[in-house]
């Protein structure tokens, strides 16, 4: 809930149940009730807001209660280009409307206890200017000022030109002594923050003046008791005076004085009086129900959908304008159309899915009407950091410059950094990656870029994923994405994928340890991360595969390493690592030829100089104890594909 939003929920609590008090309940003679109804109102108002109690469930429709392992990451070092330069200015930042409205907000707060500060210091200086005496546990204060006599906590400050003992001082006095009784200051002090807080708000503006009104009629009644009303009534008349006074302080001269005449000489109806105020409660039960309790929608049982709010995803048609992307050779077909088709394919269908799409692009421009790549980039991610969705989904086509090639079908990339919403990435990858492959070809492992992240993968405040849709130079995927049917089925299945992973809990490994923050987990990252190629291997173009364990001991440390020559038998799960290094379509550079127990030995090398350098773990890292077995695959992968 934004803060203006939770503002219009105050004024809109308060302004409902200071018109019921306004209709009929003031002027009434009920005034402890009438006391705290007003305060009861303050409070219920601020605290009500942040209340929401949902009264309905949605129909949970069978969700795939599988749990997810996070696939093994693939590094590559290819991707969408990054951007160098720096986003918009720190002054443009800054000098919003939004931010100008919180500004102005904050102003009209430090002028409101600037006024209240500037108060206490006047009660602070005339209580160390005038002598006191303590009359049973109170101080009073003999003074000159204007506007005494009035009352603050547990001190009375009086004027010395009103003779104490007389019958108008006594009664006066006792006016005074009553607020000081009741404690009526702290309500005071209580509506001056709260309308400084507040300030925009007229209807606290408007509380806190009845509340003193109030206060007055309470402490008339208790002065007129035993005594004749209507000379009371008489001395408000006679003795009224207009004067400044502090806002804080209670006064016995002050305004109300024809409302305070009213209520010491007229009688009302009891009868009539207990109707109103039991009338009440069925008015702060409606607005109880309005705003705290937050009726679901149910949604289709054919829909899939769990969530309880809309899931709001930004959409990203990968290029546009003057960027085509990947192309034929023949120019027909183009990346940012085929992007742009699937990306309004997810659009049409979210509604039934409980989801709300924003596009980066509707249409063959660049986003936000810029006319520079590097420019369209930072509008996609502005959006994103503008609009805050719960997931950014970024849609493009490869290309592969291979005569006949022999990669097909999706591929998904994921950031590369180390943060908690790359866990999530992974997470939402894996989930989309397995709904995909149930409808066309799918590389199962997910892919980073290895030294330089993808911009909109990267500078995106949310999981984030860029999905490749096939290859253009492959004519099996350019037929099959071409195709206005298949493209929407493809756009079911990634909503599917969407809302499957927000019903799915984090992926958990064996033992029940959160993968993401398991050792098994620090260990496959670190080996990713830290694993190169031995130059040797390299030269002669030789890939491999190595078989290893680690065991971990009670205390969580990682140990004995053990190679094997096979995939050992007594290995139930085998997690697979990737190391991939890029290479040119050059023949080996070595002369010296390599034997296969020459390249395992470097390969199992390179594997031991990185667990020698084990990642660091902590308290929080749980994996059971037991031996884990992993599979280490050194590839080579030629650099001559173009970058989406």
């Amino acid at each position: 809930m934004t803060f203006l939003l939770y503002l219009g929920k105050v004024m809109l609590c308060s302004g409902i149940l200071l018109g019921y008090y306004w209709l009929f309940l003031r002027n009434k003679r009920f005034h402890h009730y009438n006391r705290f109804y007003l305060l009861a109102t303050l409070l219920f108002s601020i605290l009500l807001p942040l209340i929401k109690i949902p009264v309905l469930y949605h129909s949970q429709s069978p969700v795939n209660k599988a749990v997810y392992q996070t696939v093994e990451v693939l590094t590559v070092d290819h991707g969408e280009n990054d951007v160098p330069d720096a986003g918009p200015s720190l002054m443009a930042r800054l000098l919003t409307l939004e931010n100008l409205i919180y500004l102005l907000y904050a102003v009209g707060i430090a002028a409101l206890l600037y006024m209240l500060f500037k108060s206490l210091l006047y009660i602070r200086r005339i209580s160390n200017q005038y002598p006191f005496e303590r009359i049973n546990g109170l101080k009073f204060f003999n003074t000159g000022e204007p506007g005494t006599p009035f009352s603050f906590f547990r001190s009375i400050f009086w004027n010395n030109e009103l003779a104490f003992n007389s019958r108008d001082g006594q009664q006066i006095f006792r006016h005074e002594l009553f607020h000081v009784q009741q404690k009526h200051s702290t309500d005071i002090i209580l509506t001056e923050l709260v309308t400084a807080l507040f300030w925009v708000n007229p209807f606290f503006h408007i509380l806190k003046k009845e509340l003193k009104a109030i206060h007055e009629f309470l402490a008339d009644q208790y002065a007129i008791s035993g005594n004749n009303r209507y000379d009371y009534a008489e001395l408000l008349v006679l003795q009224t005076i207009k004067a400044n006074y502090s806002p804080i302080t209670n006064h016995f001269f002050q305004n109300h004085i024809k409302r305070r005449i009213a209520m010491i000489t007229n009688n009302q109806s009891a009868r009539l009086s207990y109707r109103s105020r039991l009338m009440a409660l069925p008015v702060l039960a409606m607005v109880f129900c309005s705003i705290a309790l937050h009726a679901q929608p149910r949604t289709s049982e054919d829909n899939n959908i769990g969530a309880k709010k809309p899931l709001t995803i930004l959409v990203d048609a990968g290029h546009g304008g003057i960027d085509p992307g990947a192309q034929t050779k023949d120019g027909k077909a183009k990346e940012k159309d085929l992007t742009l088709q699937i990306s309004q394919k997810i659009q049409q269908l979210a509604a039934a899915y409980n989801v709300n799409v924003v596009m980066s692009r509707t249409d063959d421009n660049l986003p936000g009407g810029t006319t520079n790549i590097h420019e369209g980039l930072r509008a996609r991610t502005a959006l994103a950091e503008k609009i805050k969705p719960d997931m950014y989904i970024s849609i493009h086509v490869s290309f592969s410059d291979e005569p006949v090639t022999t990669r097909t079908g999706f591929e998904i990339y994921v950031p590369n950094d180390t943060t908690q919403r790359v866990n999530q990435s992974k997470q939402l990858g894996s989930v989309i990656n397995r709904e995909l492959g149930k409808l066309y070809a799918t590389n199962q492992t997910l892919k980073q870029r290895k030294d330089q992240n993808i911009w909109v993968l990267q500078r995106t405040p949310c999981p984030a994923v860029l999905i490749e849709c096939g290859f253009l130079n492959n004519d099996k995927d350019l037929a099959y994405f071409s195709d206005p049917g298949n493209q929407e089925a493809v756009a079911k299945k990634i909503l599917e994928g969407i809302v499957n992973y927000k019903n799915q809990p984090m992926s958990i490994i064996p033992g029940g340890a959160n993968f993401s923050d398991s050792i098994l987990y620090k260990l496959t990252k670190h080996f990713n991360r830290n694993t190169g190629y031995p130059k040797q291997a390299l030269g002669n173009n030789a890939e491999g595969d190595v078989y290893f364990s680690v065991a971990v001991d009670e205390n969580g440390k990682v140990g004995n390493l053990k190679f094997y020559k096979q995939a050992p038998a007594e290995a139930k799960t085998i997690n697979n690592l990737t190391t991939v290094y890029l290479v040119n379509n050059t023949p080996p550079t070595s002369t010296a030829s390599l034997t296969k127990e020459e390249l395992q030995k470097q390969l199992q090398e390179e594997v031991k100089k990185v667990y020698d350098n084990k990642p660091r773990v902590t308290e929080l890292d749980r994996l059971p104890p037991a031996q884990y077995f992993f599979k280490a695959s050194f590839r080579l992968e030629k650099t001559n594909t173009p970058t989406t």
